[in-house]
């Protein structure tokens, strides 16, 4: 019998014999490996991917001083009945927002998944042109959630609640320190950055925090700047589409074709600029996973007086796929690494239409992954996370390899039939900082 492990080691290498047609004679090598027992087991990570419990509100955030900084509002926020989960979803990205004005900048691109009501839909809001202009399609995102799902409340009144909610004092994640460390001397040319981001000649470090922007005056910029009308955004509505994975027990729905090699165009995938960054709630059955995502100029601009950081969209979005069959309904985003449609693709490969819980959706993310680049031909391979067998038989191609820690970050959300939809979880993946609260 050959256990879960190394089977998903055989749908690996299947699909690198696939896609490399001079490594067909080493099937025969691949199956003594498959089939042998004696090798060591590969160490679990004891972190939590997902709320155990059937809990009711849910919280996916950076990491722990994020979740540390939310504590003592989310009471008042996110578990009170006096704002909807719409209403909710907004108030969260505008935290976001302003927390980490690197990467969830206004002018970033934004995509969500929204389950609201027992009916599921996903949105991409991008700007139509990479011009110099303030446009804000993170913020058109948000807009449109207030004009077609709840309009009880405008984005200003939520802007007023927040600031009278959320502490002024924003603590500095360790990320977010890293970004002001790399990109000090850019920051420290214009007043707007170095009244905020800088003590004396330094840029403030994890142990500080800044003052936030007020978001009312945010969405006072949006409101005000004629560039924001929705003829000059891109807003893509419920643009999953059918993928066809060769599978009659599993159905797929991404935003983009993931039976392709490369799926993103190399702006994307090379920019050393390249920001990401992404949160979720859940409240009952209802959930919104978010995804900001910009390119960032080499000579760093804020917004209008703010210390918001201002980008370009990037032309491709980040890819999402929905996998469900009568047992499953899985979502997840893949944000991360130099090809992130190929990660949605190989958990095709592992199975992922045979998965049944969170326990064996965990092993298929904890999995060791690999990624294949061209020019040169090479592969990419998480080699501390897999077999001594596996580096073994990789080893034996003559073909390049290069060990990483970690490639990837997937993010989503899941439900399974013999758990009861009630009891769906957010989904975090263990080489990220992220991290999930699960309400007690």
């Amino acid at each position: 019998m050959i256990n879960k492990s190394l089977a998903l080691l055989l749908a690996l290498l299947i699909s690198v014999i696939s896609s490399c047609s001079f490594l067909s004679q080493k099937v025969e090598s691949l199956v003594e490996i498959s089939e042998n027992k004696t090798s060591e087991p590969v160490k679990q990570n004891k972190k939590n991917l997902y709320c155990v419990d059937n809990n009711k509100v849910q919280l996916l955030l950076e990491d722990e001083s994020t979740l540390k900084y939310y504590s003592p509002f989310i009471g008042q926020l996110f578990e009170t009945k006096n704002y909807s989960f719409i209403q909710k979803s907004i108030m969260l990205s505008l935290i976001e927002m302003s927390r980490r004005p690197d990467e969830a900048s206004p002018s970033a691109r934004l995509q969500y998944f929204l389950h609201l009501k027992g009916k599921s839909y996903y949105f991409d809001f991008s700007s139509l042109k990479q011009d110099e202009s303030f446009r804000m399609p993170f913020i058109k995102g948000l807009e449109y959630l207030v004009k077609n799902f709840d309009n009880s409340k405008s984005l200003n009144s939520l802007a007023e609640s927040l600031d009278q909610i959320v502490p002024q004092a924003i603590n500095v994640s360790p990320e977010f320190e890293s970004f002001l460390l790399q990109n000090k001397n850019e920051l420290q040319k214009k007043d707007s950055f170095s009244q905020v981001f800088f003590k004396g000649d330094e840029v403030l470090t994890k142990h500080e925090s800044f003052k936030r922007i007020s978001y009312k005056k945010v969405i006072s910029l949006f409101n005000n700047d004629k560039s924001n009308q929705d003829a000059n955004f891109n807003i893509s509505k419920n643009s999953l589409t059918d993928i066809d994975v060769g599978q009659n027990n599993l159905t797929v729905k991404c935003n983009t074709d993931i039976n392709k090699e490369n799926s993103l165009r190399e702006e994307l995938l090379n920019s050393s600029l390249k920001k990401s960054h992404y949160f979720a709630i859940k409240d009952g059955e209802n959930f919104f996973i978010a995804l900001s995502s910009e390119l960032l100029d080499k000579s760093l601009r804020n917004i209008k007086d703010t210390y918001l950081i201002s980008s370009k969209g990037p032309i491709d979005p980040l890819p999402i796929c929905q996998f469900f069959n009568n047992d499953e309904d899985i979502v997840l985003f893949s944000t991360s690494g130099r090809n992130p449609v190929q990660h949605l693709k190989h958990l095709v490969t592992y199975d992922i239409a045979l998965v049944s819980s969170y326990q064996s959706l965990k092993e298929i993310l904890n999995f060791s992954r690999h990624l294949f680049l061209s020019s040169p031909d090479r592969i990419l391979y998480e080699s501390k996370r897999g077999r001594k067998s596996q580096l073994d038989f990789f080893l034996s191609m003559n073909f390049p390899i290069y060990h990483v820690d970690a490639l990837g970050d997937i993010v989503g959300s899941a439900t399974f039939n013999n758990q009861g939809r009630a009891d769906r979880s957010l989904i975090i993946d263990d080489r990220s900082t992220a991290k999930l609260w699960c309400s007690p």
